[in-house]
């Protein structure tokens, strides 16, 4: 009986590390996913700024996909010298 307990213990255990490793690996699929949309950002908007950028009409066609780039680009302007908005701005609120 003592043992049957124990196995079922040590199931539950690596259960929870499984799951616990499985979200922990979401949560840095998410923060790379976010990376990567910034660094499309750059590459499509970099003329501002001076970085040399793909075809103006390359840029057009993609630029109805960037609205929520867009607007997130928009929010870091305003908050640009604001550290309380740069943490806001990580977390999304």
């Amino acid at each position: 009986m003592r043992i049957g307990n124990l196995f079922r213990d040590i199931l539950n255990f690596f259960e929870g590390f499984s799951e616990g490793v499985k979200s922990r690996s979401v949560e840095f699929i998410k923060i790379e996913e976010r990376e990567l949309e910034n660094i499309f950002s750059l590459l499509l908007f970099g003329s501002y700024i001076g970085f040399p950028t793909p075809p103006a009409f390359l840029s057009l066609e993609l630029l109805p996909h960037m609205a929520r780039e867009l607007y997130i680009l928009g929010i870091s302007a305003e908050r640009s010298d604001d550290p309380v908005g740069r943490i806001a701005e990580f977390f999304e609120l």
